[in-house]
């Protein structure tokens, strides 16, 4: 009776985080610093935010975000942050969207979402906080957290796969091109982390004292985005790929998880977790069945 009643109404409530702070001090601290002055984003009634990324925008904090209802299911939205007050868009909604990783390429924002519960992945242009579709990608592969970032003239895009059970959460994928445009090749060794729990994407790539480091979650048995872990890569070609845990970044007292990290220009966004019964859980699931 007490499995039945935490599969019906045990559920992951996420909440958003900013703080200023210099990657030296990151490092330093071994992520230790990130916690201690962060700002706490007022989530919204009947739902919260979750995966937060920092969008480049001239004189602004905005965070592209999950924007997950228990009434309307997940979207994404930018939040623009001044000072105490927080102004949302919505931007991609009516279908189940998360992970709003963002690229800078060409001084133009490109938003690559995780749609992998529907049978296209898609990126867009974002201007004036509003979407522009360009084109679809990965035609065939249910993409997970894709993660796009720039190494030695190639464009390398991190993802997981929804392929079969669970393996989301345990193995990396790496294809590469030449132009953000072009098709992607597949890694020659994909996946190039297998059966590692700390596998799948947690972030944007850092790039810190010309070393790059990729955030990533660690999944446990039933222990979903538990922490955070601060990977360097050590090689990056297209017949090698490897990388080296340097860091773990654990929750809160008062929370059960941290899956998330974003950094730009002196600005990390992160995610932490709390375990909650909700009522809602249930109606949530009742109503994505009909959509």
């Amino acid at each position: 009776m007490n499995k039945f009643f935490k599969t019906m109404f045990l559920i992951d409530f996420w909440q958003i985080f900013v703080t200023k702070i210099s990657l030296d001090d990151f490092f330093k601290s071994k992520g230790a610093i990130l916690k201690k002055k962060a700002i706490k984003i007022k989530n919204e009634r009947f739902s919260f935010f979750a995966d937060p990324f920092i969008l480049r925008v001239k004189d602004k904090l905005n965070l592209l975000v999950e924007d997950f209802s228990f009434l309307s299911g997940a979207k994404i939205s930018i939040l623009e942050i001044n000072k105490k007050k927080v102004y949302k868009t919505k931007i991609l909604q009516n279908k189940h969207f998360s992970y709003p990783h963002n690229y800078y390429y060409n001084n133009k924002n490109y938003l690559f979402p995780e749609m992998s519960e529907e049978s296209r992945n898609s990126f867009f242009q974002i201007k004036n906080k509003k979407k522009i579709k360009i084109k679809n990608y990965l035609l065939g592969y249910k993409v997970i957290d894709p993660t796009i970032t720039k190494i030695n003239g190639l464009y390398w895009l991190f993802c997981s796969l929804r392929d079969s059970e669970h393996s989301e959460n345990k193995n990396l994928y790496l294809f590469y091109n030449k132009n953000l445009f072009d098709e992607w090749t597949a890694h020659k060794n994909n996946p190039v982390l297998k059966n590692d729990n700390k596998a799948r994407p947690g972030g944007n790539i850092i790039k810190y004292k010309n070393n790059l480091f990729r955030p990533s979650q660690l999944n446990l048995k039933n222990k979903y985005g538990s922490e955070l872990i601060i990977n360097k890569i050590l090689k990056i070609s297209k017949n090698r790929y490897k990388e080296k845990k340097i860091f773990s970044i654990k929750p809160d007292k008062s929370y059960q998880g941290i899956h998330h990290l974003s950094y730009l220009n002196n600005y990390m966004a992160f995610d932490q977790k709390k375990i909650v019964y909700s009522i809602f859980k249930p109606l949530y699931y009742l109503l994505k069945s009909f959509k």
